[in-house]
């Protein structure tokens, strides 16, 4: 004889979060943990990639000591061959090497890559640790930084492990566009495009009108002061 009972799990969450547009953020995001944006951390992990690393992953390591911070900085290769889950674990292994446990918050800093793995690594580390996204790249503005999506890659397809692990707060900075090669910014451009096929005739309109204000027909990047409406 055999009895059946039931587990009721029923949980209303509200994973909501605010994006922040402009130019060198640092001071917002530190100002941000100052005000209490992320209760309970104790500890903070810079995650970024070799490339991103001397932009801004030290800075901002640099800056947050300053203010009192207890943080580390964590970084891999650049590149979309890092994101695996050999990189993740060695990742993983460095958190706990210096002692992160629960009461941490994972900061991404980079482009796409960064942000996927690093919140992959946030989703999962203790059981789920919040992380905040400082996106460099207009690809990781446009798709990556939001949406909560995080994984890796493996040898049968892009992104096929992973899980949604939504950011406490999004950083866009604008200024780190100016840094990219043009080809990199052309690549995030088309996924903005992609997105205002799909979804928003208007922005396409847009898009479309005020392309020569963003890269010119020669692939040279442009970036006045009105481009900022791209990454929205």
């Amino acid at each position: 004889m055999s009895k059946t009972f039931e587990v009721t799990l029923q949980k209303v969450v509200d994973h909501s979060y605010s994006i922040e547009i402009g130019e060198h953020l640092f001071a917002s995001l530190v100002r941000d943990l100052q005000q209490g944006l992320i209760e309970g951390a104790s500890k903070y992990a810079i995650i970024t990639d070799s490339t991103v690393e001397p932009l801004y992953g030290r800075p901002l390591l640099e800056l947050l000591r300053r203010e009192g911070f207890q943080a580390d900085l964590f970084s891999f290769p650049a590149g979309e061959s890092s994101k695996t889950r050999e990189t993740k674990a060695l990742l993983e292994d460095q958190l706990l090497s210096h002692a992160y446990g629960r009461d941490c918050c994972i900061i991404a800093v980079g482009g796409g890559a960064v942000t996927d793995l690093a919140g992959f690594v946030a989703g999962t580390f203790g059981r789920g640790v919040p992380s905040l996204n400082y996106a460099t790249t207009l690809l990781a503005a446009a798709d990556a930084s939001v949406g909560g999506k995080t994984g890796v890659n493996t040898p049968v397809a892009t992104n096929l492990i992973g899980v949604f692990h939504q950011p406490r707060k999004v950083y866009i900075d604008l200024a780190a566009w100016r840094t990219l090669p043009a080809r990199e910014f052309r690549s995030g451009l088309a996924e903005t495009i992609k997105h205002a096929c799909m979804s928003d005739e208007q922005f396409f309109s847009y898009l479309e009108a005020n392309m020569d204000r963003i890269i010119t027909a020669e692939g040279e990047l442009i970036l006045d002061a009105g481009c900022a409406s791209i990454s929205r």
